[in-house]
């Protein structure tokens, strides 16, 4: 224990414990319905990516909710940086040498749970095949929640959850000036082969055959 604590509070794990703990009580406020997953999601007023959003994207990430995209590059920093860090501190004694080997951690440690966490959420993302197969085209006729801004005809982002269980984020589009806010319900009513999106409309719980 003593061991685990010195090396989570000692350099170079010691600059990802605060953001761990920080993270774990954001997910404990949104599991009990005091937060949304996309509470950094943001998008200016032409429908562009801003704010973290912006940021993740300029750094190849930005393809799912940035709470979740953080979330992972914090927990596999911390993880790598703390097991370099104990391998480090029982082949070092302290001084400069373990402050050296801590640099060397902390590089690695960024640069791991950068490739993590793209490769994670591509691997999300293959839940919907890239190629042009009847698998996106199962979706038309679903519901879907818009994230990340508003959805116009020029941009926008839905999670949708699949068959399997699991949530994921789709480009989605809309027609004729149609605007939809973010966290509003659109129903997905084709899916452009030529563009690769989805098109959605706003929902009307009303016109659901499964009401009433």
């Amino acid at each position: 224990m003593g061991l685990f604590l010195s090396t989570a509070f000692g350099f170079p794990t010691v600059l990802f414990t605060p953001m761990l703990l920080v993270i774990v009580l954001y997910w404990i406020v949104v599991a009990v319905g005091l937060a949304d997953t996309d509470v950094l999601d943001s998008a200016d007023s032409d429908g562009d990516p801003a704010g973290a959003s912006a940021v993740m994207g300029r750094v190849g990430l930005g393809r799912a909710p940035v709470t979740v995209e953080i979330t992972v590059l914090v927990l596999s920093a911390w993880f790598v940086s703390m097991m370099g860090g104990i391998v480090t501190s029982l082949l070092t004694p302290d001084g400069a040498l373990l402050w050296a080997l801590g640099a060397v951690v902390l590089v690695i440690a960024v640069v791991a749970a950068w490739a993590f966490t793209s490769g994670a959420v591509m691997a999300v993302q293959r839940f919907l095949p890239k190629g042009k197969g009847s698998s996106k085209h199962e979706l038309v006729g679903r519901t879907c929640v818009i994230r990340i801004g508003s959805a116009n005809e020029g941009f926008g982002h839905a999670e949708i959850t699949t068959a399997g269980g699991a949530s994921i984020t789709i480009p989605v589009r809309t027609i004729g000036g149609e605007v939809l806010p973010s966290g509003s319900t659109a129903l997905i009513f084709d899916h452009s082969d030529d563009r690769d999106v989805f098109l959605v409309t706003g929902f009307d719980a009303a016109l659901d055959p499964g009401q009433g």
